[in-house]
């Protein structure tokens, strides 16, 4: 379970959960920081999976 090729994965998951952890401190502490609008809300939450997709798209066409 623990060999080098899922090794990253689970590296990337617990620096993931760490900066998840480190936000809703932050947001517990100080309530008024974190005000986010509807838009930037959907802009954070579709914009990178929009890059992504994207990106394998152009990938996928210019080895073709």
């Amino acid at each position: 379970m623990f060999d080098k090729a899922n090794l990253k994965y689970f590296f990337i998951w617990s620096i993931s959960l760490l900066i998840s952890g480190l936000f809703k401190l932050i947001g517990y502490l100080n309530p008024n920081v974190l005000i986010i609008n509807n838009f930037l809300l959907l802009l954070l939450v579709f914009g990178p999976a929009l890059l992504v997709t994207i990106i394998l798209v152009f990938k996928k066409f210019s080895n073709s």
